[in-house]
């Protein structure tokens, strides 16, 4: 049996007037390209400046990360010489990177971001931010400690009381008329009657 020669593909070798033409050409295609425009991305997400915290730029680099990680966690689990613990707590830690890459994913796609911690490697604890105020029926707002409130602005703590933040002008709550059922029936029979 015989071998066949391999057919070898030669370079071209160009002259530097022809490689000054091409980077040039190369140059005229990169000024016309158009920036990306970014679909799939939440509009909240890509307002937001290149040095805050929550950018898309530090996000995507904080799913770049959490990637290498999961990945090396994942060789982890599978080496052969490792102990059956190593391996399971290697799986488990590459879950858990699994399921930080999805909340950086849900907060590029939607801008809410949903899990609890935060940063390149989940070092930061997020604090959680009150949407819509829950009052009881004397008017008073329900308050849970460790919350962002938005009328007082600030985090609710263990100690703080109520009637300390009630001279706080802009509260959601003030000037409010929660009325019970009893209330309600009087108020209808002074407007019938």
């Amino acid at each position: 049996m015989k071998r066949k020669p391999l057919k070898i593909k030669k370079t071209r070798k160009l002259s530097e007037e022809h490689k000054e033409k091409l980077r040039d050409r190369l140059a005229e295609m990169r000024a016309k390209k158009k920036p990306a425009e970014y679909k799939n991305i939440a509009k909240s997400v890509l307002a937001l400046p290149d040095n805050d915290t929550y950018s898309f730029k530090n996000v995507k680099e904080w799913i770049k990360e959490s990637k290498l990680q999961v990945s090396a966690y994942s060789q982890q689990a599978r080496n052969a010489s490792a102990s059956p613990k190593d391996k399971q707590t290697a799986s488990n830690l590459a879950d858990s990177k699994k399921a930080y890459i999805r909340y950086c994913e849900h907060y590029l796609k939607h801008g809410d971001w949903i899990g609890m911690f935060s940063g390149a490697n989940e070092g930061c604890k997020v604090v959680p931010r009150c949407v819509a105020m829950a009052y009881y029926p004397d008017g008073t707002p329900k308050r849970s400690v460790g919350i962002w409130y938005p009328d007082i602005n600030m985090v609710w703590s263990k100690g703080m009381d109520e009637t300390e933040y009630a001279h706080i002008e802009n509260r959601e709550y003030k000037g409010t008329s929660l009325s019970t059922d009893e209330a309600f029936r009087n108020n209808v029979k002074k407007l019938y009657a």
